[in-house]
């Protein structure tokens, strides 16, 4: 299924995406890393976490931004929610479906003008998408779609983080990095006063994620544990790579 613009940032992000798929297999270098799949696992476990739905029948999520599903098969499997997952670029899609299982359905759309029925979904979650689009828009859409009482949960880059920082201050960085030509990052009380703004209750921002993509796979274990001990150090966790983002429809 299919609802898209063709203009604008949706046209370019569409392009970007499209350019690499093309010519490989993981959208982003960091899921070409040692560390890529258990940083998926473990922001797959706190995006649901936060979401609260574990175990809780009959429930609907919206996964957007997916891409070639790579989150989304994570949480499928972990929920048995039924899954609607969105990306504006249809050949990502078409790259994901092989490996969907039978909770989720695949729609490309644009998400400013979604054709879902208000109230349609327990929940939305997403993996580094915030940073990608109009939020006073694509906020209220995706506010539009939940349920009074859904939860609001993403995953987005810490401008407060070095590398994150270097990536969006100086440009040829971020080109060599493949980031494509629209992304942000967020501060987490900045996130949190636009979020408030738009008309969402129960916003809870906290930084995470000190397990660097390129760790050595020997090694994972022994950072991911000093990383959890970091997250919980006033100061030093607002370093952290990522922002956990956990709010709610009133």
């Amino acid at each position: 299924m299919s609802t898209q613009r063709t203009d604008g940032i949706a046209a370019r992000e569409r392009a970007h995406f499209e350019a690499i798929a093309s010519e490989r297999t993981e959208l982003y270098w960091a899921e070409r890393a040692p560390a890529a799949p258990r940083r998926r696992a473990m922001r797959a476990e706190r995006l649901l976490a936060a979401a609260a739905l574990d175990g809780e029948p009959g429930r609907r999520i919206l996964d957007v931004g997916c891409g070639t599903g790579e989150y989304t098969r994570e949480i499928a499997r972990r929920t048995g929610a039924t899954v609607v997952a969105l990306d504006v670029a249809p050949l990502l899609l078409a790259r994901a479906r092989a490996t969907m299982p039978a909770n989720v359905r695949l729609v490309a759309g644009d998400i400013e003008a979604l054709p879902f029925p208000s109230g349609a979904f327990d929940a939305v979650v997403g993996n580094a998408v915030l940073h990608h689009l109009r939020l006073d828009r694509a906020i209220r859409e995706l506010r539009r779609l939940l349920r009074p009482g859904g939860r609001f949960c993403f995953a987005e880059p810490n401008i407060l983080n070095p590398q994150v920082f270097l990536e969006r201050r100086v440009r040829f960085i971020g080109r060599w990095l493949e980031n494509s030509p629209d992304e942000i990052a967020f501060t987490r009380w900045g996130l949190r006063r636009t979020l408030e703004g738009l008309g969402l209750v129960d916003v809870t921002i906290r930084p995470f994620d000190f397990l660097y993509p390129l760790t050595p796979r020997s090694l994972l274990g022994v950072v991911e544990r000093v990383g959890r001990v970091l997250e919980r150090t006033p100061g030093v966790a607002e370093i952290a790579g990522s922002l956990l983002v956990s709010a709610a429809k009133p």
